[in-house]
Formats: structure tokens, sequence, C-alpha cells
């Protein structure tokens, strides 16, 4: 049995070392390429090592991306729905532009309170005239003011956010903070361009309430005119 073993050892020496290593059927010991085996085993190790290191991070990197973060959960004070979208439906606007009767909003009462002296008696077309306009204004002035208080306060919920980025400790923080920046840029941008479409309206409604205002006067010389022209005949 011992010699088996001695034999099979010669062997595997053999094989391991070269044909030039065994001489007369016994093992010469080759120190050289003994070391570079082992160097060679040592080098692969820690190749390995490396490898398995570097698998670890793509996975964890893999988790950090796929395990989305819940982006809007973020200032959850952010989703109330007057900060979401402080103007009123599209529906609405006609009757709050136009100052219907009964039309004013809550803002627009303040700044109607604020600035009102007179209601005009009558139902003649100057005097409808002129409480509409009342209205009218007042409400726009409402409507610009919550739409400036919300840019106003995500604005300051963006500094906030960039301090937080600044004191984010990995990737999938820093992913999440601006991916919640993103959102609030651009609803200020869409709130810029309400802005600018509420302009735009009370623009054209400024220019209604003089074309009114001249009909108005028209519908008045028509009106002296039919009677003076019957007190002829």
């Amino acid at each position: 049995m011992r010699k088996t073993l001695v034999t099979m050892a010669v062997l595997a020496g053999c094989g391991a070392f070269g044909r030039g290593a065994c001489a007369q059927g016994y093992l010469v010991y080759d120190n050289s390429n003994f070391l570079q085996s082992i160097q060679a085993v040592a080098t692969a190790a820690r190749e390995l090592a490396q490898l398995q290191a570097q698998l670890q991070q793509m996975r964890q990197q893999y988790q950090m991306f796929t395990n989305a973060t819940n982006v809007t959960g973020m200032f959850p004070a952010l989703n109330a729905p007057s900060l979401q979208n402080p103007m009123p439906a599209a529906s609405a606007m006609p009757g709050q532009i136009a100052g219907s009767a009964n039309s004013l909003s809550g803002l627009g009462q303040t700044f109607y309170t604020l600035n009102h002296i007179f209601t005009a008696t009558g139902s003649d077309p100057q005097a409808t005239l002129l409480n509409r306009s009342a209205i009218a204004t007042a409400n726009i002035q409402g409507m610009a003011t919550a739409n400036l208080a919300s840019i106003e306060q995500r604005q300051a919920n963006l500094t906030a956010m960039q301090t937080e980025l600044q004191n984010a400790t990995d990737i999938k923080q820093v992913e999440a903070i601006n991916g919640r920046i993103a959102i609030e840029s651009n609803a200020i941008q869409g709130q810029q361009a309400q802005a600018q479409n509420l302009a735009a309206l009370a623009s054209a409604q400024a220019q209604a309430n003089q074309q009114a205002a001249l009909q108005s006067i028209r519908q008045g010389h028509e009106q002296a005119a039919a009677m003076f022209t019957g007190t002829l005949n």
C-alpha cells in the first residue's frame, strides 16, 4: 500500500514538473517551478477575491436601482392639493374671470373687501358691468396670490431638499432627492405657465370690459335716438 502511494506521488510530480523533472524512476525536486506554482495559485486567489468583491458591489448597486424609493412620499406637505394645483378648475374660470354674481373665491373675497367702495344699484348695463368688473378683478388677484404662495412654498422646500442632498449618505438617497427636486422644478414651471395664462385671461377680460362699456354707451345713444325719432312721428 505504501509503495503504491509513493508511486502515485512520483507520477503526480512528473505530471506537475514535466518529464524532465523525473529520472530513473524517482522525482527530482525543482524549487523554482514549485515557487512559481505557489505564486500562480496566490495570484489566482487574489483575483478571485477581487472578482467576488466586484460582484457584491454590483449586487448592491443593482438593489439600489431596482428597489425604487417612494419619491413622492418625500416631503409629504408638498402633496397638498392646494400646492399641487392652486388654480381653480378650467370650468370655473369663466365665472370668476368675468365676475359673475356669487363667484367670489376665498382670496378674491379678501381683495374685494379691501378695494370695494360702492356697489352700483339698478339692472342697467353700466351698473352690471361696474359690479362684475370689481368681482373679476378681485378674483384675478386672488388666483395670482394663491399661485404665488404655492411657488414660494415649493422654492422654500427646494432649498431644504438641496440641503438634504448635500447630507445624503448613499446613492439611493441621492437619487430619491434628485427625483423629488425634478418633480418640484417641473411643478414650478407648470405654475409659471399657469400664471402666464392667467395674465392673458386678465388682459382679455379687461378688453372685454372696455368693449362692454363702449357697447353700453352705444346702446344708450341708440335708445335716445329711437326715443327722439318716436317723438317726431
